[in-house]
């Protein structure tokens, strides 16, 4: 598993941090950070130039590596360089400086500054790196935004073909809120929410989505199968059913608080919701009050 974590240097972005150490401890993915500096900034310039050097990003990435690897004990981080050794650094154009740096661990931990537009420069990186999931924090309250450019998370929810996992800044997740329908959702989908539950040890709601009527438990058997590997854990879990018409008033009135986690494949209800530009995915997101797992 590969998961990029897209920061800034707001509030959000360091809430967002503990999940991602959660699921780096469940896990042991392979990690990358990464802060975006708006392309009036020129591309040449190295993150410890005066220039750059002015700007909150370069330093919040890295109190944020600082603190993921300190909530791992001594000696057990899988991310945790083994080798110190020098070497030549590039500052900028023409002056290099011999560095002491850190080198060689189990698990990939990559920090990451780039230049460009915020949410193009975080898709590209979610590709380069073949990231599996991108998690990102937001805006507490009746909108997921960011604070320098508020569609940012809009726009990576609408651009990404990976999973996208958004954390409200201080929202605690107590109940998991599982939307999906009988378009196959994959393993890895299925595998996420088990994370997400693991870690947040939240109750579970599977809500099985259909379309013109029709609502059989035994239409999703596998629904049960779910449910049973939950409660056999002591996981309360619970199964409900709703028409794929009255999504959206489902979650606006009824889904207020937690995580709310949305199957999108190819073929699902909801992708077929939300094709319209003016009514994607990542427009109903942006409204959210809950934390929000796109599933891909």
């Amino acid at each position: 598993m590969r998961i990029l974590f897209a920061a800034d240097q707001y509030r959000y972005s360091a809430h967002a941090l503990e999940a991602l150490v959660k699921l780096a401890q469940n896990t042991w993915a392979d990690l990358t950070f990464v802060g975006v500096i708006n392309k009036s900034v020129d591309r040449s310039l190295a993150p410890g130039s005066a220039e750059v050097g002015t700007h909150a990003l370069p330093g919040a990435l890295a109190r944020y590596r600082d603190d993921f690897l300190a909530r791992w004990p001594k000696g057990d981080s899988p991310y945790a360089p083994t080798q110190q050794q020098h070497e030549w650094i590039q500052l900028r154009q023409g002056v290099w400086e011999y560095f002491q740096v850190a080198r060689g661990s189990m698990k990939q931990l990559k920090v990451r500054l780039r230049f460009g537009q915020t949410a193009s420069e975080i898709l590209a990186t979610a590709e380069e790196e073949a990231s599996s999931l991108i998690v990102m924090g937001c805006t507490g309250g009746d909108a997921c935004l960011w604070q320098d450019d508020p569609s940012v998370p809009q726009k990576v929810v609408d651009g990404a073909t990976v999973s996208v996992l958004l954390v409200k800044e201080a929202a605690p997740i107590r109940k998991l809120y599982m939307c999906l329908d009988d378009s196959g959702i994959t393993q890895d989908a299925l595998e996420m929410v088990n994370q997400m539950v693991s870690i947040t040890e939240a109750e579970l709601d599977v809500v099985g989505l259909t379309k013109g009527g029709g609502i059989k438990t035994q239409v999703y058997p596998w629904l049960k199968v779910v449910s049973d590997y939950y409660n056999s854990k002591g996981v309360p879990c619970h199964i409900r059913f709703r028409e794929i018409d009255a999504f959206q008033e489902f979650i606006s009135s009824q889904v207020t608080e937690g995580l709310l986690a949305l199957w999108l494949g190819k073929k699902s209800l909801l992708s077929r919701l939300f094709q319209k530009k003016t009514d994607s995915i990542g427009h109903f997101v942006s409204r959210c009050r809950t934390s929000v797992l796109v599933l891909r």
